[in-house]
């Protein structure tokens, strides 16, 4: 039994072959965008660590990494005095983050100054920030 086929085995091939090359392209700026969700300081949410997990297992270490000093970071403020602890302590973490930079900048250094500065923020904005004293 022949069978004819109405195009040449070499189209089949470019046709998947794009299909590849568009779904390489399709994951490449999904985690694009999802580094930049970490540069800016945001937190991740349960699909965009899920999706690092199975296509991009360096940067999910790292979003890890940030993930827990940030909720490090969030903790000691919810433990804060005053409102010039909060502060201090803010202003300590980005130092030596800042010393860090001096070695050599990273992206990683930048997600991590990010992630304090908005975790702090988001305190500032909060009841717990509003109810501590000044001192």
């Amino acid at each position: 039994m022949n069978v004819r086929s109405a195009q040449p085995v070499s189209n089949y091939y470019k046709v998947m072959q794009q299909y590849k090359d568009a779904r390489a392209s399709t994951d490449q700026s999904r985690v694009a965008s999802i580094r930049n969700v970490l540069v800016t300081g945001k937190k991740l949410r349960t699909d965009e660590m899920d999706y690092l997990q199975r296509n991009d297992i360096n940067l999910h270490d790292q979003a890890m990494r940030l993930s827990m000093e940030r909720q490090a970071y969030e903790d000691a403020l919810k433990h804060s005095r005053s409102k010039a602890d909060a502060n201090n302590y803010n202003t300590f973490n980005l130092l030596q983050i800042a010393g860090q930079l001096k070695h050599g900048g990273s992206e990683e250094l930048l997600m991590r100054a990010n992630a304090i500065q908005e975790a702090h923020r988001e305190f500032v904005r909060s009841s717990k920030y509003a109810s501590l004293s000044r001192n």
